[in-house]
């Protein structure tokens, strides 16, 4: 099993699931995370990564980590400096579309957003409230361009275009795709060579349906030009992640696959949560598993079954222990001599 591993976290895209994966398999073999300094979860973003941004990094003796999950904006030069030079990258992606509506009731404090009521305002006459020099521009507009570190209010050319998806690539080993989120983790099981339930998970941090407003064809057609970059990146790794699939796996093989994962995924839901599944966050009885709640989006958790024996507790609230919560706990483990 690979135990190097660079995950670019992109917003609003499941990541806070594969972090879930990350953070359980790290804890399972002993790995090391690169963490942010004095914990919290975020790389000093969204400044590019720096590697003295991570927690006992030192120039003088470069000490390697396993694994570099956090949210970062990606400068592949300085996540050298952090991680083994055999790290396998990955990152996944999510339909601009619907990344921008769920950024749009996540983020609704950004300066973008904070003064319309409605995305579709917003997108009415978008350079009305977005300004390319404000500090937290890259949530309304091309947050995944962003997040790989490019200019999200470049120019869309055809060149440019071209070298950002090359550079990418020459970047990431694998990049998944978070509306085929089951085929992604059985295609990141295969390349990481890991087993069925290294890769096993509740979807965490997602939002409460309640908060979902349906697009009509208009919208979607403003957000794809909006977000041109994005629709780009999206659009080009969706067909080499199909293509990557029918190479190495076959389409027979991964509908048994994800099959195996689905069952799997239920087997835990019934031995693990009251209910089977996800609850409002004013129904999570044990406070230690609320999810941080933002914007004008509900943060769904879970309640775990009561009287379950010890080791299948640790393992069930590792599936659903929230983000936040979860890498502070892996933080003061990892940093107990150090902590007074």
């Amino acid at each position: 099993p690979k135990t190097d591993i660079v995950f670019l976290k992109v917003h609003k895209s499941a990541s806070s699931t594969v972090m879930n994966i990350l953070f359980r398999f790290g804890e399972m073999h002993n790995l090391t995370f690169a963490f942010p300094i004095g914990g919290g979860n975020q790389l000093f973003y969204p400044r590019h990564f720096l590697a003295r941004f991570v927690e006992g990094f030192s120039p003088s003796s470069p000490r390697r980590f396993n694994i570099l999950c956090h949210h970062m904006r990606f400068l592949q030069p300085e996540v050298h400096k952090v991680v083994p030079s055999s790290a396998f990258y990955f990152s996944i992606l999510r339909n601009p579309v619907k990344l921008m509506e769920s950024s749009f009731a996540y983020y609704k404090g950004a300066s973008a957003f904070s003064r319309v009521r409605s995305l579709e305002e917003f997108l009415r006459q978008p350079y009305h409230y977005y300004n390319p020099t404000d500090g937290d521009r890259h949530y309304a507009r091309n947050l995944m361009t962003f997040d790989f570190g490019f200019n999200p209010d470049g120019e869309v050319s055809a060149e440019r275009v071209k070298l950002m998806l090359k550079a990418i690539e020459a970047s990431f080993d694998l990049l998944l795709i978070s509306e085929y989120f089951d085929e992604s983790m059985v295609l990141l099981k295969e390349m990481l060579c890991w087993d069925l339930d290294s890769v096993v998970s509740f979807p965490l941090n997602i939002r409460d349906s309640s908060t979902k407003s349906p697009l009509s064809d208009t919208v979607v057609e403003k957000i794809k030009e909006w977000n041109r970059l994005d629709w780009e990146i999206y659009t080009h790794f969706n067909r080499t992640f199909w293509e990557r699939i029918d190479r190495d796996i076959g389409r027979e093989r991964m509908q048994r696959e994800v099959k195996a994962l689905r069952e799997r995924q239920g087997e835990l839901a019934r031995t693990c949560l009251q209910g089977m599944g996800s609850v409002a966050p004013k129904h999570i009885k044990d406070s230690s598993l609320k999810p941080l709640q933002h914007g004008s989006a509900r943060i769904l958790g879970y309640n775990l079954k009561q009287g379950l024996d010890k080791e299948t507790e640790r393992m069930c609230r590792r599936l659903v222990t929230p983000e936040l919560q979860y890498s502070s706990a892996l933080y003061k483990k990892q940093f107990a001599q150090n902590l007074p």
